[in-house]
């Protein structure tokens, strides 16, 4: 709670920062192209322009997060004036020198305008643009042989990829011969409607394995988050059941006689009601690859301590927005913000998602699906 406080006053006081800096930039490209203009018509112009680009974003997450983008590149843009103008100095170079069209980009921020218009085009691509992820995880214990498992995570139905293109993304984790698909939480949110829910869990069950299809809830799933949802948790549960996929919420369950696969109930979700990864793993033959399916990356000790060998956890998105991620990896608000992390003989994996949360862009890591290739070291 103490670091969750400290953040929130960062980000505050970082936001009210960013408003004061933005208004100042755009008072100044409003001096540069309005020189003949008195001071109270600049004041006036610039207010206008202020309020007319924040209000939308109160509005649209997206228009916000593209606003967050612009004012980064127009504080890389002054660094990169300030860093300029003492190497004119340095050198003794006149600023006549420079070319006008290089002043001219800065002067009215259309560098810093033009730079957020290409990583938006770009975030909106790396949103839709789905990738398979792989890795190769080594056991000591008996296998008969290698196990392909998949893992997704975090679609946010509705909020990019529509049925048709998950269905490509379905057709293609069929095309790796899965033999255990897990779907690791949020695939649903707040902002799906119970026909939205119904065709995505229908789309994903269609996904062809050898062993099944499994399910763990995140903090989304059952819209915890909304006063008047759209489908109850009845409506969730029963169309997960009937589209063939079995939920895991705290338990287990044995595969072919030589895997252990546990699905945790969500951290946020389960009101301080789920069980120990101790008493999960109790009824375990250990000599089993134990698999733990959990949608927040947490509880890596524990895990460690319990003899598992892998968990899969989503929830991170890997930040989805540019420096989101690098802040997770400083704080340490999960155990693993994404990719693959060794912690004595557990292997953890967490995926940034198949699509993201709010908004279709994302600027940070790209949309994929996960393929884990088990194998015997012996």
């Amino acid at each position: 709670m103490g670091v969750f406080l400290f953040m929130l006053v960062i980000f505050s006081v970082a936001g009210i920062a960013a408003h004061i800096y933005l208004f100042r930039k755009i008072y100044r490209i409003t001096d540069f192209l309005g020189s003949g203009l008195s001071k109270l018509k600049k004041t006036i112009i610039s207010i206008c322009v202020f309020v007319l680009m924040l209000i939308p974003a109160f509005f649209f997450l997206r228009y916000f997060i593209i606003v967050m983008h612009l004012i980064v590149f127009l504080i890389f843009a002054d660094m990169a004036a300030v860093i300029a103008k003492k190497w004119r100095m340095n050198r003794k170079v006149s600023e006549k020198n420079f070319p006008k069209w290089i002043k001219y980009a800065y002067k009215t921020g259309a560098a810093a305008i033009i730079l957020t218009a290409l990583v938006t085009a770009y975030g909106k691509y790396n949103m839709y643009h789905v990738v398979c992820t792989e890795y190769d995880v080594t056991t000591d214990k008996d296998i008969s042989s290698d196990y392909n498992i998949a893992m997704l995570a975090d679609l946010h139905y509705g909020i990019s990829l529509d049925a048709e293109q998950l269905k490509q993304a379905a057709d293609s984790i069929s095309g790796h011969s899965p033999d255990i698909v897990i779907l690791c939480g949020d695939l649903v949110d707040e902002s799906t409607t119970l026909s939205q829910m119904q065709e995505a869990f229908g789309i994903l069950g269609g996904i062809k394995s050898k062993y099944g299809v499994y399910y763990v809830y995140g903090n989304h799933d059952k819209s915890n988050y909304n006063p008047s949802p759209h489908f109850t948790n009845e409506q969730l549960d029963e169309t997960i059941a009937n589209c063939g996929i079995t939920i895991l919420e705290d338990e287990s369950l044995e595969i072919n006689g030589e895997l252990f696969l546990i699905g945790r109930a969500d951290k946020l979700d389960s009101n301080d009601t789920r069980k120990e990864i101790a008493s999960l793993t109790a009824a375990s033959d250990m000599e089993k690859v134990v698999i733990v399916a959990d949608h927040e990356p947490s509880d890596y000790d524990n895990l460690e301590k319990a003899g598992c060998d892998l968990v899969l956890s989503g929830h991170t998105h890997a930040g989805q927005t540019f420096p989101l991620g690098f802040f997770n990896d400083l704080i340490g608000f999960s155990d693993l913000n994404y990719g693959y992390k060794k912690q004595g003989n557990l292997n953890a994996i967490v995926t940034s998602g198949i699509a993201g949360w709010g908004y279709d862009l994302r600027t940070e890591h790209h949309s994929e699906y996960v393929i884990v290739h088990v194998k015997s070291s012996k």
